[in-house]
């Protein structure tokens, strides 16, 4: 019989499987991620290993009964109630260092992708049209400005790729400025957002989704961006206000957008960039590596820490200190 139990909604790879039943852990899976369906699954648990999908609230841990910690399969934990959980006593961790490179490639995989009409031009040849050759001429990276929102782990490998490699000028916008050393490093400089959006050729969104960068992205601020500017977002959908930037992207506002993630998600047939050509669309997959798979699937391990009673590696909340947080 399995000294615990834990529930998942959605699958993870089987390296964090395995960690848990080797720790005495059971995995059960709930039949969706719509509210009834876990609150349905959920009694009786010890814990919770959660993907993007399904909210995790008081009525839920509560309905648990005995729930000691949530391992958030990734970075963001806005689909947890933290507040509730470390009221509740409970953990909630992360795996804050696991889909780093697999979304800072993804971003510089659609830097170049969308102007450059790569799934345009598949089509095209496999359609015999040759021509589309001549069609095409797109700004290459290199010598460009590149503004960077959120200049944490994720933004400073999307400077260090774009900085050194393609020897873009970056510029960087955050509450918490780099330690000199490393702005020398990238050649980063932190300026105002304002600053950033006006000079920028291509943006990259990397920052939480909190009450202060709900809608960061609006149409004042998509007004304010160069024509030729690119917009990338591969942190939190509602960042951005997606009506706002179909309407910019239908009027020419900016040159085009990479979107990873959606306001609502999965992604509805009503949404409004599905049907823009200049917008290159992904199903929030940017962090989705083999590698990053595997890596966050080993929340498992602090899972398995909290429930031995050991302190974990990557912890969000403290529920011993509720003043207490990390990043």
């Amino acid at each position: 019989m399995a000294d615990h139990t834990i529930l998942l909604f959605e699958p993870v790879h089987q390296k964090g499987l395995d960690h848990l039943a080797e720790n005495g852990c059971e995995v059960v899976y709930a039949d969706g991620f719509e509210p009834a369906q876990i609150l349905e699954a959920v009694e009786g648990v010890d814990g919770i290993l959660a993907r993007a999908q399904g909210f995790i609230d008081g009525a839920v841990l509560d309905r648990g009964g005995d729930i000691k910690v949530v391992g958030r399969h990734g970075i963001g934990v806005d689909n947890v109630d933290v507040d509730a959980a470390t009221e509740r006593g409970v953990f909630v961790v992360n795996t804050p260092t696991a889909p780093a490179e697999s979304v800072a490639e993804f971003v510089v995989m659609g830097m170049i992708a969308l102007p450059r009409r790569i799934v345009q031009a598949n089509k095209a040849t496999r359609e015999l049209d040759w021509g589309f050759r001549n069609r095409v001429a797109a700004p290459e990276l290199m010598g460009k400005t590149l503004g960077i929102v959120g200049f944490g782990r994720i933004g400073r490998r999307i400077g260090e790729i774009c900085g050194l490699g393609f020897e873009m000028e970056i510029l960087y916008s955050d509450a918490f400025p780099a330690d000199e050393a490393e702005e020398r490093r990238l050649g980063a400089t932190r300026v105002e957002m304002e600053d950033l959006l006006t000079r920028s050729d291509f943006i990259t969104l990397n920052v939480p989704l909190l009450d202060s960068t709900h809608h960061l992205i609006n149409a004042e601020a998509l007004e304010k961006m160069k024509p030729s500017a690119v917009l990338v977002n591969c942190a939190r959908g509602p960042v951005v206000d997606e009506q706002a930037l179909a309407d910019a992207l239908r009027r020419d506002v900016i040159a085009g957008a990479v979107i990873d993630v959606f306001e609502e998600e999965p992604a509805v047939a009503a949404n409004p960039l599905l049907d823009l050509e200049n917008v290159l669309l992904s199903p929030h997959c940017s962090g989705h590596s083999a590698e990053s798979a595997q890596n966050m699937s080993m929340v498992a391990g602090d899972i398995v820490k909290v429930l031995k009673g050991q302190r974990p590696d990557f912890p969000v909340n403290d529920p011993s200190n509720p003043r207490q947080t990390f990043s």
